[in-house]
């Protein structure tokens, strides 16, 4: 594993001053010396009694930089970074200007095959990676039963303005039986639907002035229609395996085996949700929509995402988000839009994407912890690993925008800026190549505005009923897609569906869902 840092010059910098790139610690809103994760004696012996589960001692930096532990953190690309070196060089000499007590090691996993290397960095004790995030790669629950994470409890009372800044329903979302494995990535945790059809089309059709509006899947299905009869070169929807949509919280199943309606607000009662009248409907109007040419062509064998929109295949699609601004966002790099609202805004058990643990592997655990609250709490430290180096990476605007610089875009940057959500506080950086100059302060002020699901914090253990999962998700892989892409006869096709699925076990699914879900409420006082 590269070590990237100068012992001399880590020296050196404390007597220079912290660099002004924005807040101080603690605020929410080269070549390595030979010191690796394990820093000093002392250290590691305090980082062993709290992996056996003790409490944890306040962590206290070396005097000299050149002992402080190098902690070792996953990073996301696509292709190797050419910036890493500056990136950790420029963000080691800041922890040094603070006295972190720690240095960082950016180690770059590549997402086409990270599942394969995480597993590998997860189970090396000689090279450790001793911070990395579970999205993309498991669950918590996953990560806590495969014994690659440790508890986070320890440090509850030594980073509580940290944990403070979290809703109480989030943080739970990164526990198992109430013990705090993960901290969980800064977002909205809570978004509404909307419909979004092309601008020039929409005002053909004499609607664009009512963008924002909310309407119901009829108005949808008459706009699309209508649409259509105009321009029938176009497809007006992409992916109809839409949760929210449809008023589902999955529970974190993407199969729905076992979900509460309404999105979880409000009831506590768990439904096999594909032998309810509410699932019926839904696949006669994806009957209506295929027969009306509505749908792209061949849905079973093409890649239903947005980017059928983005290629010109679809003029209109669901998008999600916390804002009709943030959406307007995320999309403005391709067609200009309307949106009409369909659901509210709300969180549900899946809408935490992520959190950042400290492995099983790591060698100090204490140390690992306070780089990781660093990374969630101070905004210089957030935006070294978001957006890079100031001034090299890129430039600042007028607006407080991050702009990449001259003749600089995504595909030839050095550093990977375009997945802030990846890291834990998202919310420290800039936005990036947007006009929306309150992208992050807007994302923060979400929950406040939302309403949460009964669920949200709950995590299903599934080890009881394995194997009817195993068996329930093929047969849902079997039927459940031609189904929503209306290519079957419904009455025919549901009944064999649903057979199937009586025969696989999803009623033992779902009444130990019940079971383990009445007991969360109960432990919650809910």
């Amino acid at each position: 594993m590269k070590k990237k840092w100068i012992a001399l010059l880590l020296t050196a910098v404390m007597t220079l001053s912290v660099v002004a790139c924005g807040k101080d610690s603690g605020s929410m809103g080269g070549d390595a010396s030979e010191n690796s994760s394990t820093g000093s004696e002392e250290q590691a012996e305090g980082s062993e009694v709290q992996a056996d589960g003790e409490e944890a001692g306040e962590f206290v930096a070396a005097e000299d930089p050149a002992d402080w532990p190098v902690v070792t953190v996953q990073g996301l690309s696509s292709s190797e970074m050419p910036a890493e070196a500056n990136v950790e060089k420029a963000l080691n000499e800041y922890l040094v200007s603070i006295n972190a007590g720690v240095q960082a090691d950016i180690v770059q996993l590549n997402f086409g095959d990270l599942s394969t290397q995480l597993t590998l960095a997860l189970s090396d004790n000689t090279n450790p990676l001793d911070i990395f995030c579970w999205r993309f790669y498991s669950t918590i629950d996953g990560c806590v039963k495969n014994e690659q994470c440790i508890s986070l409890e320890p440090y509850l009372e030594e980073y509580a303005d940290m944990w403070d800044s979290f809703p109480e329903k989030v943080l739970m979302t990164q526990q198992i039986d109430g013990v705090q494995y993960a901290v969980p990535s800064v977002d909205s945790y809570a978004t509404y639907e909307v419909y979004m059809l092309r601008k020039e089309i929409a005002e053909e059709l004499g609607i664009a002035d009512r963008d924002g509006e909310e309407i119901t899947l009829e108005e949808m299905t008459q706009i699309m229609k209508d649409a259509k009869a105009i321009h029938p070169e176009y497809a007006y929807m992409i992916n109809t395996n839409d949760d929210p949509v449809q008023g589902l919280d999955s529970l974190g199943n993407g199969d729905w085996l076992g979900v509460l309606m309404n999105r979880g607000v409000g009831t506590n009662e768990i439904v096999n949700y594909y032998e309810t009248d509410e699932f019926r409907d839904f696949c006669y109007l994806m009957k209506e929509w295929n027969e009306a040419g509505l749908l792209c062509d061949d849905p079973l064998n093409n890649n239903m995402t947005i980017e059928q929109y983005n290629n010109d295949v679809a003029a209109g699609c669901y998008v999600g988000g916390y804002s009709a601004d943030y959406i307007k966002a995320l999309v403005s790099y391709t067609y200009e839009s309307v949106q009409f609202k369909l659901t509210d805004l709300v969180g549900t058990s899946a809408s935490v994407l992520g959190g950042w643990m400290v492995s099983s592997v790591c060698k100090n655990p204490d140390a690992a912890m306070k780089l990781l609250y660093l990374m969630t709490t101070d905004e210089n430290v957030a935006r070294y690993f978001i957006l890079g180096v100031e001034g090299e990476n890129y430039t600042v605007d007028e607006n407080g925008i991050a702009r990449y610089p001259e003749g600089v875009d995504s595909n030839t940057s050095t550093w990977n800026m375009t997945c802030p959500w990846f890291w834990p506080n998202q919310c420290l950086s800039l936005p990036l190549e947007t006009d929306f100059a309150a992208y992050y302060t807007d994302m923060l002020e979400a929950p406040n505005n939302a309403q949460f699901s009964n669920a949200m914090g709950f995590i299903f253990d599934s080890t009881n009923v394995y194997d009817q999962l195993a068996a329930c998700s093929t047969v849902v892989a079997e039927y459940r897609p031609a189904l929503l892409y209306g290519l079957v006869d419904v009455d025919e096709y549901l009944a064999k569906f649903n057979e199937e699925l009586k025969s696989a076990g999803i009623d033992e699914i779902i009444a130990e869902e019940q079971r383990q879900f009445e007991a969360f409420l109960a432990a919650n006082n809910e």
